[in-house]
């Protein structure tokens, strides 16, 4: 198929604002990374490692990631664009589309066998053996590339997508597994990845036993993106099968035998099961508590959070009442593991880290549950935002030059040649999301492409879920900076309690309020005169307004300290003292220094009580992608 032309058409315009989160700013960085990061050599694909630790940073492709990976990079691009208004590396994004729609044949998107990519095979020998020089699909990516086709299609993409997400579905559905109501991707078919068919058929069919079996330490987030891609596409095209696809697939991942339990904080445990080093053995859920009916995890939460946010998409397209309550209740647990006001989520419980992967799919959880009636979630969401999802992104070139000067030099293990680039690493790849943090700090830094994926369309999902229209009327859901058609928010938030709203074109607007704002010593004024509070829940009503309106709402801010445990309960355990300003963190202790680390919270300059101003080029695109 040949490319596609997307439409980032937009208003821009000068205004000066609080120096304070900036969605658009990060995305510009985010933008730098993902072109960045890209081989230009090597049709565009984007290098699957970035490692900093090391005299000379560099970049580096590992093993079938890069493909696998790339449609994440897909939907980032136009997702980046959008917020930022940025057309750095516009034709860069070009190729990387066609090199990805150029894959895809019988329904599936395939990695092709090419001499120039020797590395393909190198993941997990060990459970898969060394593979052959033959194509194959990891069917989840089929599922993820469709998932980015429904980004292309509301950037004006030409309908041709639309018959080739047709025969994706009829493609993911015809190499299943069948059994009596559900169907599955065997985790042993095929090689360099779990579930991956082989273009000459799968090598094994049976049915996975565990959650934790295999390379990647889960069965199940190998089935979500093609639940979610499913079931996205029914949403728009009404197709039947796709929703029977999706019902069957969930249908699988939903069994018993992939939740509940608890990680057994003794690694050796895992060691002699023969579990990749980033999993913990099982122990049985605790007395009375039912984890398998509840979405109770012990391992690889970002491996979960696929198989959810695939779950929650089929549950939204079917009105599956279980299934709805089955990610709810999985995500409230999720909160339980870490350190939840800061998104700090403990992913590997045994191994430890929050994995850069898993800011973006917690905005994603709590705005969709929050969309879909289950909760209203957007002060977790806020907590994410404002803290890890701007720590995991690495956005200092000077700490990173400080890592690298302070490490040996260190060469990619078993490489190939081409494999590994050092040109200008820290500048190419200013922007990524780091694969794992402690609490407070990155040890050692490095970057996997899957994390920078994920991170950069958790920035899209915050800054679309910040401020929603429809028709005359906007609701204000996150109190940061943001440009919209209907109005623009200045947040002074966490220097000072205000938010200042300028309206355009909106006849009403509700602005929620954080729970951690004090209603009691609230106040509102629409252009200068004091409004009543009119609430409805956690929002203010503002109705009857006029063009060129500004509406402020001022409440108290104030430090506050509170003291958390990571890794409860386990050889790791930890107390950290947070210091909060409102649900921004400022300062954390204990710290632990490292030159070869990159510390995160360096926030001294946010317990001002003045926010700093500064001028901006706002842009207002003139589409939006909704169905991410």
């Amino acid at each position: 198929m040949h490319d596609i032309e997307l439409d980032y058409s937009g208003d821009r315009y000068q205004a000066r604002v609080p120096d304070t989160l900036d969605l658009s700013e990060r995305a510009a960085l985010a933008l730098n990374a993902l072109g960045g990061t890209l081989d230009p050599n090597l049709r565009y694909l984007p290098y699957g490692l970035v490692r900093y630790a090391s005299k000379t940073p560099f970049m580096a492709h590992w093993a079938c990631a890069d493909v696998t990976c790339n449609p994440k990079y897909g939907e980032g691009f136009p997702m980046m664009r959008l917020v930022s208004g940025s057309q750095q590396y516009a034709e860069a994004e070009v190729h990387n589309r066609a090199t990805m729609l150029s894959t895809v044949e019988d329904g599936l998107y395939w990695d092709p066998w090419t001499a120039d990519r020797p590395w393909r095979n190198a993941y997990a020998p060990h459970y898969y053996g060394e593979g052959k020089n033959e194509d194959f699909a990891v069917v989840g990516a089929t599922g993820l590339l469709m998932r980015a086709m429904s980004a292309w299609d509301e950037m004006g993409a030409d309908s041709g997508l639309n018959s080739l997400r047709a025969a994706m579905v009829e493609g993911m559905r015809r190499v299943a597994i069948e059994r009596a109501d559900y169907c599955y991707y065997p985790e042993k078919g095929g090689w360099g990845e779990p579930c991956t068919y082989p273009r000459s058929g799968w090598l094994n069919t049976d049915e996975p036993e565990t959650e934790t079996q295999g390379g990647e330490g889960s069965v199940t987030c190998y089935h979500g993106n093609q639940i979610y891609g499913a079931a996205q596409w029914y949403m728009l095209s009404g197709d039947g099968k796709a929703l029977d696809l999706a019902a069957r697939l969930t249908r699988f991942v939903m069994q018993p035998k992939f939740w509940g339990g608890v990680a057994d904080p003794d690694m050796e445990h895992a060691r002699a099961q023969g579990l990749k080093n980033h999993v913990a053995a099982r122990l049985p859920d605790p007395p009375y508590t039912a984890g398998s009916e509840l979405g109770h995890w012990y391992s690889h939460f970002h491996a979960r959070a696929i198989t959810l946010r695939g779950m929650l998409q089929y549950a939204w397209a079917a009105g599956d009442e279980r299934v709805l309550e089955f990610v709810r209740r999985a995500y409230e647990f999720t909160l339980t593991q870490g350190l939840p006001r800061i998104g700090w989520i403990n992913c590997y419980p045994g191994f430890g880290g929050a994995e850069g992967c898993s800011v973006g799919d917690l905005i994603a959880l709590g705005i969709r549950l929050s969309d879909t009636g289950m909760g209203d979630y957007w002060d977790d969401v806020d907590a994410v935002v404002r803290n890890l999802l701007m720590e995991q992104q690495l956005v200092r070139a000077d700490l990173l030059q400080q890592v690298a000067d302070a490490s040996p030099e260190r060469a990619y293990d078993n490489a190939f040649p081409n494999q590994r680039n050092t040109e200008g690493a820290i500048a190419r790849s200013l922007g990524t999301f780091a694969g794992v943090s402690q609490p407070d700090r990155i040890v050692e830094p490095s970057v996997m492409l899957c994390c920078t994926g994920n991170g950069v369309r958790g920035l899209y999902y915050a800054w679309e879920g910040a401020v929603r229209e429809d028709g005359d009327c906007a609701q204000v859901n996150l109190l940061v900076n943001r440009a919209a058609k209907l109005l623009d928010v200045d947040s002074y938030l966490p220097y000072e309690g205000r938010v200042v709203i300028h309206n355009k074109h909106a006849r009403r607007i509700a602005v929620r309020v954080p729970a951690w704002a004090n209603r009691r010593q609230l106040r509102a004024a629409v252009s200068g005169v004091a409004r009543p509070l009119d609430w409805v829940g956690n929002y203010l009503i503002f109705e009857d307004l006029q063009p060129t309106d500004t509406i402020t709402v001022e409440f108290p801010i104030r430090e506050t300290t509170a003291s958390y445990t990571a890794y409860a309960n386990s050889p790791q355990e930890i107390v950290y003292t947070l210091t909060f300003r409102g649900s921004t963190l400022v300062d954390i202790a204990p710290r632990t220094h490292s030159p070869r680390d990159y510390p995160l919270y360096l926030r001294a300059e946010m317990r001002k009580d003045v926010a700093p101003m500064k001028a901006v080029t706002r842009f207002v695109p003139d589409r939006i992608i909704r169905r991410w």
